[in-house]
């Protein structure tokens, strides 16, 4: 598949199609400060987005973030603006000060604080501890999220995109994925989960964490949904042994886990593994590179082939079924 995207005046930081963006948001940001830009710096990472911190002559640090070609087909930027005020309100994510529901393009505090990294999740309880209960106290706000992060329909969304763009090819157990995802589906049609504010997206780096202040960014798949699938996101994607695990389910609870609560994290990391496979083959759609995306998907796909292969994984759906909402 040809790519879209070619070298410009700034070499890789940044392509053509990302240049008027850019300009806009540092034409805004100038505005707003009166003064110039001293400097801006890309930042490392970021599969959906190009991110920069940009430097103010009156020593004021901005965020600014350049939204992804074709996010607009499965990101909802409105539900975004709308949400992320909500936690900005609470301390927990950044300060906005420009955020455009067109385009996603984004301005926003910069935080300080150094971001973390699976193997801060491995390693160290503390950040376990802090990650689980601020996640915690996001879930047990009450504030009420625009937008409704369904996986299930993501995923459903994402296989339209496949088969739009005719693409064919598809990790290992791909189907049988598809078939549990039925199930699932049907299960939660009869017994809803219960919804509460989410993240949805709580990889490590979306976790800046100084020793003392947990802040998180990055909430453009927030929305409500399944609280547990934020826990499963933070178990997969650092990946947390057996022991770690337990250990962050409980700082979650303040407690001990009952079977339902198990069950709901298995089907939620097969779940998050799942959709972010699926993902990784609608950004190939996108003409984003093949190798490192396919990769991406494959790995997490080894995951959702190991999730379902556990003893409970059918027990699970079967408990999800039948648990009283709770």
């Amino acid at each position: 598949m040809e790519t879209i995207y070619k070298e410009s005046i700034f070499g890789e930081n940044i392509q053509d199609i990302d240049i008027p963006e850019l300009f806009a948001l540092m034409n805004i940001l100038m505005n707003d400060r009166g003064c110039q830009i001293r400097s801006i710096r890309k930042m490392p990472g970021g599969l959906t987005n190009k991110n920069f911190v940009v430097d103010m002559e009156d020593d004021f640090t901005a965020a600014v973030r350049i939204p992804g070609f074709g996010t607009s087909e499965y990101i909802d930027r409105a539900a975004e603006k709308r949400n992320l005020s909500l936690v900005s309100d609470m301390g927990i994510a950044p300060e906005i000060y420009h955020f455009s529901s067109k385009t996603g393009g984004l301005i926003s505090e910069f935080i300080f604080n150094p971001t973390m990294h699976p193997d801060d999740f491995i390693n160290r309880s503390d950040v376990l501890k802090a990650a689980a209960e601020k996640l915690a106290a996001v879930h047990n706000s009450g504030v009420i999220f625009k937008g409704h992060f369904d996986p299930v329909k993501a995923i459903r969304g994402y296989l339209r995109i496949l088969e739009k763009n005719q693409l064919r090819e598809k990790y290992e157990g791909f189907e049988k994925a598809l078939s549990y995802l039925n199930k699932i589906e049907e299960v939660y049609r009869e017994n809803p989960p219960i919804l509460v504010p989410c993240h949805n997206d709580t990889l490590a780096e979306n976790f800046l964490y100084d020793g003392e202040t947990m802040r998180v960014i990055d909430w453009e798949y927030s929305g409500m949904n399944d609280a547990y699938y934020d826990i499963a996101c933070v178990i997969v994607e650092n990946p947390l042994d057996e022991k770690k695990e337990a250990e962050l389910i409980r700082y979650y609870l303040n407690g001990e886990p009952n079977e339902i609560h198990l069950a709901k994290v298995l089907i939620n990391k097969f779940l998050v593994t799942f959709h972010w496979s699926t993902w990784s083959l609608v950004q190939i759609c996108g003409g984003k590179d093949y190798d490192f995306y396919w990769e991406y998907g494959r790995y997490r796909s080894e995951f959702f082939n190991r999730f379902m292969s556990e003893d409970g994984f059918e027990r699970s759906i079967e408990l999800l079924k039948n648990a009283k909402r709770r």
